[in-house]
């Protein structure tokens, strides 16, 4: 009976033993698969072959509120919106009441452009003359875009040849082209810091250096005629300065609160 109990633990054993050494196989197979198929799969990548493991992901769910930053609105909190603008009610010099709704009704915003003009820099050759032993050449010029008035008027002015100022500082003669008796062209440099200019002999020359406006203001029933830039204009119990003017608009700066308001010609 002890014989028979050994050799059954014998058995059972042998049995335990090989079981585990089937196990142990198979891992090992199913390791050396699945290490093949890794290694398959690396050198399908590198050849620029096979699809991802993982696949397409999915990433609507994140893109698409970063998509609407894209198109956000921007925060108004002027007219139309009463949160920090409470709605006025004026009356004008008729003696009528209306509504402020859009803040164009009255002050800056209510004014009208009808039309600018442009102010021209003219300059024009007009002799040449022996002096000393050079040349001095005659030059009539108008400054419409002068800030004082005795500027903007038509007046002669003559330089004693090249590198030299004019006697009434408007310019520096820098280049004679053609005989110095007799240029076809003369260069100018302007005191004003703009650009040269080149006079050719028996041409205006003419440039566009400002311009004025015509404006209105019609809840008041006012207008205001070739104005210009650094004016001021007062209207709606506030004054105006007129900050710039060019072909198409006009911008002012309100004086109580700085504000700057942009009137396009319509």
């Amino acid at each position: 009976m002890e014989q028979l109990k050994q050799h059954f633990e014998k058995g059972i054993l042998a049995i335990a033993m090989a079981v585990m050494g089937y196990v142990a196989f198979t891992l090992f197979m199913d390791a050396d698969e699945q290490q093949t198929k890794i290694q398959e799969q690396k050198d399908e990548r590198e050849l620029g072959g096979g699809e991802s493991l993982l696949g397409e992901i999915d990433m609507s769910r994140y893109t698409a509120p970063l998509a609407k930053l894209d198109n956000t609105q921007p925060l108004t909190l002027s007219n139309p919106h009463n949160l920090f603008n409470p709605v006025q009610w004026r009356k004008t010099p008729q003696g009528t009441v209306f509504k402020v709704e859009k803040g164009t009704e009255i002050g800056a915003g209510a004014i009208r452009l009808a039309k600018t003009y442009p102010l021209l820099t003219k300059v024009e050759f007009r002799s040449v003359a022996k002096s000393g032993n050079g040349f001095r050449y005659r030059f009539a010029v108008t400054r419409e875009a002068a800030e004082r008035k005795k500027d903007r008027i038509r007046m002669t002015t003559s330089v004693d040849g090249e590198n030299l100022e004019d006697i009434r500082k408007i310019f520096t003669l820098v280049k004679v082209s053609g005989a110095p008796d007799d240029p076809t062209a003369l260069t100018l440099r302007m005191s004003d810091g703009s650009d040269d200019i080149t006079v050719v002999k028996g041409e205006i020359f003419s440039r566009v250096d400002g311009y004025t406006a015509d404006l209105s203001y019609p809840p008041a029933n006012k207008h205001f005629r070739n104005r210009r830039s650094g004016e001021k204009l007062f209207f709606a119990e506030d004054m105006h300065n007129i900050v710039a003017i060019n072909e198409s608009e006009v911008v002012l700066s309100t004086a109580s609160t700085s504000k700057r308001t942009t009137i396009r010609l319509q």
